[in-house]
């Protein structure tokens, strides 16, 4: 364990990671006014619920992909690698979607296929890489719930 938090790449990637995640929120703009403003579903959480979330969140992505970079394999590396910045591009450009364009219909778009991206690789991750499965799961099962939460969003809306 003091290996890794002797490693500048763990920092990076953990630091690096849950930073780049915090600007796509922040560069929503008016995102607390659009979503109190929207016809929410009653499972909906409160708006202040969300930042928390998306910390832990992005940490635990942030050490995913510090687990990637350290894989002994090239070959799973080069799938792993891209796979993980798809994913990390389709959730930075959902919040600027949803409450900067405030499109819920391409917001619904984008975490469809955010949402299918992370099934293939989760599974991808338990074949090769079980503990980034692991890591990731926390943020499937959340991703999953706001899949739901934005279709409905649509459909009220």
């Amino acid at each position: 364990m003091m290996k890794i938090v002797k490693d500048v790449r763990f920092w990076a990637s953990t630091i690096g990671v849950t930073l780049l995640g915090m600007l796509s929120g922040i560069s929503a703009t008016n995102a607390r006014a659009y979503y109190q403003e929207l016809t929410l579903p009653s499972f909906a959480p409160p708006g202040w619920l969300f930042g928390p979330v998306w910390i832990v969140l992005y940490i635990l992505m942030g050490v995913t992909f510090y687990l990637i970079l350290i894989h002994p394999s090239e070959t799973q590396k080069k799938v792993m690698i891209p796979l993980f910045i798809v994913q990390f591009i389709l959730n930075f450009l959902w919040s600027p979607i949803f409450f900067g364009l405030q499109n819920n219909l391409l917001a619904v778009v984008d975490i469809t296929a955010l949402w299918i991206l992370l099934v293939i690789q989760q599974l991808y991750y338990l074949r090769h890489k079980p503990l980034a499965m692991w890591l990731m799961g926390p943020y499937f099962l959340w991703v999953t719930f706001a899949s739901v939460l934005s279709y409905s969003i649509l459909f009220l809306n």
